[in-house]
This record gives structure tokens, C-alpha cells and sequence, in this order.
């Protein structure tokens, strides 16, 4: 493709990011659990003795964020210039793109320019979670409580923390049954939940919390991130 001083901007994102965040970057947050230990070569875990409770918090926003740049004549700019005879996407009306539209032919009736209008400001960019694998082995006695949520907070001056639910923290059919090998558990993000994080100071949490029985052990190895991103 031919040189530009602008920065190439991509609207469709890419589906296929995934992200293992171990054991290891956890922080159990009652104390009960041991490690990180090894269970072999290639194996890092936090373990649950009989009749602990694990309460497993990771901070996930490093991998995810990115607020959104505006164009500027120094900057970025569409190549062929705007309706505004200004560069874009800015704040300015005209500038989304050169014919006020984004993406590619053929468009559905709902996507059509002339009923939907242009698409304000810069596209969406950074990475979304669109579901997540837990991996976790079950030894002597069934859990007695699997549960997770991941949740995105904004932090803003002098106000109450912002706290909304991508996956709403609960069991969500999570297994508790002996299973001596692990489980990797799937999760989805419910569709209305799935979208860029782009309110700048938002922080995103991904929380686990696995209770054994009397008799029971539990061993817990990570969470695999199934993620939508686009950074260009």
C-alpha cells in the first residue's frame, strides 16, 4: 500500500487473542490458599486444603486498555481528506471519514448511511473479554462453593467508584464434582456485555472463589481469556 503521515485506522476488530493468566498472578484475598506451587514439571498452582475457602482476584487491565486518539493535522489523518477539509475522526462534523461512513460493502439495511448516519469519533480500540476458561482440579470431596464474576470499575475524582458486571459474579454452571484431572470450564460474556473499555481510569477484575468440603482438595491453575481486539 502507498505511504501515508497518517495513522492507518482499522474498524473491524480480530476475534482470535487469547491470554493465560496463571496461577501465579492471583492474589487470594483470604489467605487460605498455598503457593504458588509446583505439581510437576510445567506446573504452577494455588491449592486448597479440606474446608478452605479461596477467594482469587487478578487485575486484567494491562492487557486491555486503550481509550481512543482523535486525529490531528500532525498526527493522523483520513487520506483523502474530509468533508470538513479537516482530518479525522475529530470532534469536528464532517470528519469521521471522507464519505461519513466506515467499513466495507455491501452494508445491512440497519448499517445504511443515509438511516444510520456517520459513525462519531475514533473507533473502539484495546480488547475485550468474550468469555473465559477456568482451569481447576477437584480432589476427595466436591466443592462446596465455585463461583466468578469479572467486572469493569471507573475511577473518577471525588466519586464513588463505578463497578458494572461483564459476567454478573455468581456460580455460572461452574462444576464443583471430583474430577482428578483439571476442568477448563468455559464462561461466555453475555453478548449486551461484550465492547471496548474505553472510559479512561477503568479497571478490570477477573474474581474466582472455590470453597472445599470437609474432606475435599482443590487446586486451582488459572483462567484462559478469550478475547476481541483491535489496535490498529
Amino acid at each position: 500500500m502507498g505511504n501515508t503521515d497518517g495513522v492507518w485506522s482499522q474498524d473491524t476488530p480480530v476475534n482470535d487473542m487469547e491470554i493465560f493468566v496463571g496461577a501465579t498472578e492471583f492474589k487470594d484475598s483470604s489467605a487460605n490458599a498455598t503457593g504458588p506451587n509446583s505439581g510437576g514439571l510445567g506446573l504452577l498452582s494455588l491449592n486448597l486444603a479440606a474446608s478452605k475457602a479461596g477467594t482469587f482476584f487478578v487485575d486484567i487491565t494491562a492487557m486491555l486498555k486503550r481509550t481512543g486518539v482523535y486525529a490531528t493535522p500532525a498526527l493522523a489523518g483520513q487520506q483523502f481528506g474530509t468533508a470538513a477539509s479537516m482530518p479525522g475522526p475529530s470532534l469536528v462534523a464532517g470528519t469521521s471519514d471522507p464519505e461519513g461512513i466506515r467499513g466495507f460493502p455491501p452494508f445491512t439495511t440497519a448499517q445504511l448511511p443515509t438511516l444510520r448516519g456517520s459513525t462519531p469519533g475514533p473507533p473502539a480500540k484495546g480488547v475485550y473479554v468474550t468469555s473465559v476458561d477456568l482451569i481447576y482440579t477437584v480432589t476427595g470431596l466436591a466443592l462446596t462453593l465455585a463461583t466468578m464474576g469479572l467486572t469493569d470499575t471507573t475511577f473518577v475524582n471525588n466519586t464513588a467508584p463505578a463497578v458494572v458486571s461483564r459476567i454478573v459474579s455468581g456460580a455460572n454452571g461452574m462444576p464443583t464434582a471430583i474430577q482428578a484431572q483439571p476442568y477448563k470450564f468455559n464462561i461466555p460474556v453475555p453478548l449486551l456485555s461484550q465492547s471496548f473499555a474505553t472510559a479512561s481510569g477503568t479497571e478490570t477484575i477477573l474474581n474466582v472463589n472455590l470453597t472445599t468440603g470437609v474432606g475435599g482438595t482443590a487446586v486451582f491453575y488459572g483462567a484462559v481469556l478469550h478475547c476481541t481486539y483491535n489496535f490498529n
